[in-house]
């Protein structure tokens, strides 16, 4: 049966742009990583299940042609999928074995005009195994990761296992968005969004011509389970969510860094008010603008008051993609989404189906397509915190960055009511 061709997404279209003069990258990949352990790992058992997920999820299965205002995707039938193993079991240190096959996984492009993803397992000995399901950016995003790791566990116990229903495909989802836009329904958004990016100014990193050889780097700090729960506590009296409260603490990183007190950051929102599109896998988020004004003579405890506005107000209105907001604004000297944060959810990490421990794994190696981009994800009881940056950055600054970032964190947790000057001492 012929590929069924549907509509690209207005967040599809803007990858397509990126992936058009980011061929040769990896940074469009989007891996569901994890690490099988404790018991004898089922590789029949993990074949069938990702099958079965692939049937189950129209995108899945989608390719994509053109590129732009020009991408459309063509939906296929199932297929079964051929999961790649790689016997690591003879080598000197299997597990280094595993993380430099991983890093090389990510980098490597998946040509979504061909197919959309790919399935290789590591076996690194008898009772554990490396699994990667790479996917293109262009049919997933992290909610689809976070919903995907369930029901992979779920159907590898049983491939035939009743799943809740999925209520809208992905192209069911294209076509709302599409309508919602041609009509005047998201007119109150298109405001919101002009008056947020009017007159905006961009962080002012201390960015530098970078040397001919720099590329771009990462670097990561752990928040200990102590700070981890301080900060969801701070969250809880202030009636707010930890997003909120480490997106604070970065606005307090960035005033020292650049002494600008209009910050703007911008954020991929999961974009899925709508029930049907709970348990959708595909590209629906939206990038959001949080631009926050920091409070003159503040305390930590007021920047997150504005903090919660700010993100609560870009919640309500994350249906209208910014990028399609004319607002006639001078040059914001770069692009909005050159300095970005980002949070991983909460869920379960580490779940035991029968006598095998699922282990999601956070893949720092896949880089940023963004400029400066610092991340979050829960590291069993603590959090880890990433910094991927542009090689315009230089090496000494980012660090600066990312450990002003922990510092800041530890201080708000014993003290929330600390004067942001007092934060902001160097």
């Amino acid at each position: 049966m012929a590929p069924r061709p549907v509509p690209a997404s207005v967040g599809q279209r803007l990858l397509g742009i990126i992936e058009h003069y980011r061929a040769d990258h990896g940074a469009l990949n989007c891996p569901l990583l994890c690490r099988l352990s404790g018991g004898a790992v089922d590789l029949t058992a993990l074949e069938r299940a990702l099958t079965a997920l692939t049937a189950r999820h129209e995108a899945l299965r989608t390719t994509v042609v053109g590129r732009g205002p020009r991408l459309s995707q063509l939906v296929h039938d199932p297929r079964p999928v051929e999961l790649r193993v790689v016997d690591l079991r003879g080598e000197p240190d299997p597990h280094t074995a595993a993380d430099d096959a991983v890093t090389t996984e990510l980098a490597t492009r998946v040509d979504v005009t061909q197919w959309p993803t790919r399935a290789t397992a590591w076996r690194v000995s008898d009772r554990e195994v490396t699994v990667c399901f790479t996917m293109h950016h262009l049919v997933t995003d992290a909610w689809s990761c976070g919903l995907l790791f369930e029901e992979l566990r779920t159907l590898y116990a049983d491939a035939q296992a009743a799943l809740p229903p999925v209520r809208w495909q992905y192209p069911q989802f294209v076509a709302w968005q599409e309508d919602r836009l041609a009509g005047t329904e998201l007119d109150r958004q298109r405001e919101f969004w002009r008056g947020q990016l009017t007159g905006l100014r961009l962080p002012r990193l201390p960015y530098r011509e970078p040397p001919p050889d720099a590329t771009p780097g990462v670097l990561a700090r752990d928040l200990d389970a102590d700070v981890a729960d301080g900060l969801r506590a701070l969250a809880r009296r202030h009636r707010t969510t930890l997003f909120t409260v480490a997106l604070a603490v970065y606005y307090a990183v960035l005033h020292r860094v650049t002494g600008q007190g209009d910050l703007a950051v911008a954020s991929l929102f999961a974009n899925r008010a709508r029930p049907e599109s709970q348990r959708t896998v595909g590209f629906c988020a939206n990038m959001v603008v949080l631009r926050t004004r920091l409070p003159p003579f503040a305390t930590f405890a007021a920047l997150l008051q504005a903090t919660h506005a700010t993100t609560a107000a870009a919640f309500a209105n994350q249906e209208q993609p910014y990028q399609a907001v004319a607002t006639g604004s001078a040059n914001l000297g770069g692009r909005v989404d050159d300095v970005v944060f980002q949070m991983m959810a909460e869920l379960s990490h580490r779940v035991r189906v029968g006598d095998t421990e699922f282990e999601l794994l956070v893949p720092e190696a896949i880089g940023s397509r963004f400029g400066t981009e610092l991340a979050l994800a829960p590291r069993g009881d603590g959090l880890r915190v990433v910094l991927f940056h542009t090689p315009r950055l230089a090496p000494a600054d980012a660090v600066r960055l990312l450990d002003g970032y922990v510092a800041v964190a530890r201080a708000v947790v014993g003290n929330p009511a600390v004067a942001l000057s007092a934060l902001l001492r160097r």
